[in-house]
């Protein structure tokens, strides 16, 4: 699937461990197929946690994308377990594994200040407390904010409306305090017809939908291109095989 959408022309790939079940392992395999297919794999754990981001970044993964962050500390707690010296903590495992490429490291400092270069942080903005504290959650270290509209219209008592005001005056904000800190600005937006409007309120980056759904539009308007069809001609009709699909005669 990797390969397909890096030859579609997808920019990057969303794999998701918050809502998945994706083991560290197979994350592992995602992350290496995304760079060898020439695409960015962006990261979900589901929580700031040693043993979760060390073994994420160990096995490759070089952008993280944070969920229900809400504090300070908690980004603080982030940007000193995902940076080496100077900025973090992050624990050194430079044995010539998937996080380094598989080469033999040379130069610990280089080694290290290379991660620290490559590395994205994004936080997902997706509460009213992470809206109300952004100001202090952009810390130097964090590359990118994304804006969860789904959690957010939740939490703003009005489910499934992300163009309800209060989630639309919460985008705003994050994106003038990320344009006014020179941090990338992004959303999630499955819906393909909002797509322009987000790209008019200054997206820098669009996550758009999963597998899943991706499946579901494309044999859905197979189907209803067959349905067209067979409407527009009185002698061609679907018949339902036994414990198969529809399929025409």
């Amino acid at each position: 699937m990797i390969y397909a959408m890096a030859a579609a022309g997808a920019d990057t790939v969303f794999i998701d461990q918050e809502h998945n079940l994706h083991n560290t392992e197979t994350v592992s395999d995602l992350v290496a197929h995304a760079h060898a297919a020439g695409i960015t794999p962006l990261v979900r754990p589901p929580q700031i946690d040693y043993a979760w981001i060390t073994r994420l970044l160990d096995g490759g993964c070089q952008s993280l994308l944070i969920p229900h962050v809400r504090h300070r500390g908690e980004v603080e707690h982030l940007i000193d377990l995902a940076f080496y010296h100077p900025r973090g903590r992050r624990g050194v495992a430079l044995v010539g594994g998937v996080g380094v490429n598989y080469q033999e490291v040379t130069s610990a400092t280089d080694a290290m200040r290379w991660a620290n270069e490559n590395l994205l942080i994004a936080l997902i903005v997706e509460t009213p407390e992470a809206v109300e504290a952004l100001d202090e959650l952009l810390l130097p270290g964090v590359g990118l904010a994304l804006v969860g509209h789904g959690d957010l219209a939740q939490l703003y008592g009005v489910p499934g409306d992300s163009r309800h005001r209060l989630v639309l005056e919460a985008q705003e904000r994050v994106r003038s305090l990320c344009a006014e800190r020179g941090i990338a600005y992004g959303v999630f937006q499955p819906n393909p017809h909002l797509i322009a409007s987000e790209v008019e309120l200054g997206a820098q980056l669009i996550v758009h939908g999963g597998v899943f759904s991706f499946i579901r539009k494309s044999v859905g308007d197979f189907r209803r291109t067959v349905e067209d069809a067979l409407a527009a001609d009185s002698t061609s009709q679907m018949v339902q095989p036994c414990g198969g699909s529809s399929v025409h005669r």
